[in-house]
């Protein structure tokens, strides 16, 4: 039926129902399956905000587990410092908060993490 499908996915967990419905229309194990998924270019907001202030601004695109590809990155470059976003806590449930992303970046970073709550 199908030789080739093109499934566009983003970063959630949301992709599953999609996943198994392409599965279902692979005409054969012999299907071509291709995962795309799209990094948005940065417009000129984010990184010209900080370049506006004559900060030399540099993008870099990396492909793994978010948590451990910050840490190995900012070790490989020598960083004093990661800012990131913090994703909002559960004060009733504090153990649903250890294993976040940014969890893991504050404790398995080479260098200072300062989290900004949302």
């Amino acid at each position: 039926m199908h030789d080739s499908i093109l499934i566009p996915v983003d970063l959630s967990t949301t992709n599953e129902h999609v996943l198994a419905t392409a599965r279902e229309l692979a005409s054969s194990d012999q299907t071509d399956l291709q995962l795309l998924h799209v990094i948005e270019t940065l417009q000129d907001e984010e990184p010209g905000e900080l370049a506006e202030h004559d900060f030399e601004v540099q993008s870099t695109i990396v492909y793994g587990e978010r948590g451990p590809e910050v840490t190995r990155v900012a070790e490989e470059e020598d960083m004093d410092l990661i800012v990131l976003r913090s994703h909002r806590v559960d004060r009733d449930e504090p153990d649903a908060n250890v294993g976040t992303v940014s969890h893991q970046i504050a404790v398995f970073a080479p260098c200072s993490v300062y989290l900004v709550r949302p």
